[in-house]
């Protein structure tokens, strides 16, 4: 049976793998399943519908599934809940709101979500990414695998942020910030994340990549047509190509470039 501390109140709608650990102070209420392994420290709040996978480790005060931050949502309602997956670190005081839509708000694997972070309603975090302390998601930001956003710094609703991109901290954005790029702390794109591109591995696509990124960023033309180029002359580079999708797709725009000039 789960190891559940006696001053924890857990519902009896609420499913635990055997060797999962409640610590004191502790509170499950309504339709939740947490997967093998998985810690609440202490004086964690769990509302459902949630859904949390294996092997995560939350610390005390974190409140997960709670009704979103709109004064048009009823906090009665409980909506599409919450989806957690496996081996994520949530630390001290991080919030994740439920979804309002017929999605649930949903967290990935191996994710590093630091103190008073909070993810919004409706946000899609992929894996391996890292919140840094006292960031924020907005409302249906949609956040790619093996992203890091700084602390203090907070994406603005509907943003989309692409895979591997790296937001310094103390930043505000309000449009999308591309795959492999980096955002710094005066709201602009600056370069690309290569400190990630090669931590990652990822050495043999920086050439193409910062093409792509000179063609797009520095070329001075038109969007659409930066874009067919970087396919003409780039197009068998699969991440160039990852590039150009999430531009042609962004629905808020795209982060504006630092200009010397």
């Amino acid at each position: 049976m789960a190891d559940i501390h006696p001053t924890a109140i857990v519902d009896d709608s609420v499913e635990l793998a055997d060797d999962v650990y409640i610590g004191p102070g502790c509170v499950l209420r309504d339709t939740i399943s947490i997967g093998s392994g998985t810690i609440l420290h202490g004086n964690v709040y769990l509302q459902g519908p949630l859904t949390i996978g294996s092997n995560n480790v939350i610390y005390p005060f974190s409140c997960i599934g709670f009704a979103p931050q709109h004064a048009a949502v009823d906090a009665a309602t409980r909506g599409a809940g919450t989806v957690i997956g496996d081996g994520n670190k949530i630390r001290e005081s991080v919030t994740i709101h439920r979804a309002m839509n017929d999605q649930p708000t949903l967290v990935g694997d191996r994710n590093f979500l630091m103190g008073q972070c909070h993810i919004g309603h409706d946000a899609v975090v992929g894996n391996d990414c890292t919140l840094v302390q006292s960031s924020v998601l907005g409302g249906h930001v949609t956040f790619g695998d093996s992203s890091i956003i700084g602390g203090l710094a907070g994406m603005h609703q509907f943003c989309a942020v692409g895979r591997f991109a790296m937001i310094s901290g103390g930043t505000g954005l309000t449009q999308d910030i591309p795959p492999f790029c980096t955002a710094y702390p005066n709201g602009v794109i600056g370069s690309l994340n290569l400190v990630g591109l090669r931590r990652a591995g990822f050495r043999k696509h920086i050439a193409a990549l910062q093409k792509a990124f000179d063609i797009f960023f520095k070329g001075r033309q038109s969007n659409k047509s930066a874009l067919d180029a970087i396919e003409e002359t780039l197009g068998d580079d699969p991440f160039c190509m990852e590039f150009v999708e999430f531009v042609r797709a962004s629905k808020r725009g795209i982060v504006s470039y630092k200009r010397d000039s």
